[in-house]
């Protein structure tokens, strides 16, 4: 089925994709400009685009026709497979594979001078072009390249989605409802408070914060009047006590 076929080509940029950000210590939270996906048969994934990005935490996904714009497939003949086959052409046949006197067929065969190689029968490498981050798909047929560029507008996304992260999961330590409405208080310095004030809706959506204070916390920890749920968080290296409690409606 064809939709079977499109959702199994979006896993494979995705899955490939986040292997990249892996490889490139470039954590998912982190929002990244732009997702190029080069090579063949991508119109099927066109549809997707917006889904991809989502998934794999990108402002932008382009598609390419031009692999060899970013990178290009070095062959390695598998000699000992191939020697009791090719005998005394194995030589040509490995010089021919190290020059790039070689073709890929649509059905995963190599083409070498007169000689046909089956897929048991080679690897292919993936040769990134300088200052390029990319990784191929399991195929061999296309690639993902990141642009890990991040402009100050980027870095600071990246932190207003650590600091949804760490009110999400100080929610779920204080045995609150996920409908739960709250208030915050979360006194940030410097660049950190700079991302949250940059990204409130984003923070008050995300957290269910109706309330959101900025200011220092004024009640003392354990104060067993207090609505307040006291918790400790890192952001950025620094130690920052933070309240939330429940409001109604």
């Amino acid at each position: 089925p064809e939709l079977v076929s499109e959702m199994d080509r979006v896993r494979e940029v995705c899955s490939a994709t986040l292997a990249l950000r892996a490889a490139q210590n470039a954590r998912v939270r982190q929002p990244l400009a732009e997702l190029v996906v080069a090579g063949r048969d991508l119109e099927k994934i066109d549809p997707y685009l917006d889904l991809i990005a989502d998934e794999v935490n990108v402002k932008k996904v382009v598609l390419s026709e031009e692999i060899e714009a970013y990178a290009s497939f070095g062959l390695k003949v598998d000699a000992k497979r191939l020697e009791p086959r090719l005998g005394p052409h194995m030589k040509e046949v490995i010089k021919a594979s190290k020059e790039g006197r070689w073709t890929a067929s649509a059905d995963d065969k190599i083409q070498i001078g007169e000689f046909e190689l089956e897929e048991s029968e080679y690897t292919l490498t993936l040769q990134p072009r300088e200052g390029v981050a990319c990784q191929a798909l399991p195929g061999n047929d296309a690639i993902v390249v990141l642009d890990l560029d991040l402009t100050p507008e980027l870095i600071s996304e990246g932190m207003a989605r650590d600091i949804v992260r760490i009110v999400q999961q100080a929610r779920k330590d204080s045995g609150l409802d996920v409908a739960d409405r709250i208030r915050l208080d979360l006194p940030l310095e410097g660049e950190w408070r700079q991302a949250l004030e940059d990204f409130r809706e984003y923070v008050s959506e995300q957290t269910l914060t109706a309330e959101l204070h900025l200011d220092p916390i004024k009640e003392p920890q354990g104060d067993p009047g207090s609505d307040n749920i006291l918790h400790t968080a890192r952001f950025g290296g620094v130690d920052v006590r933070f309240s939330l409690s429940r409001v109604s409606d």
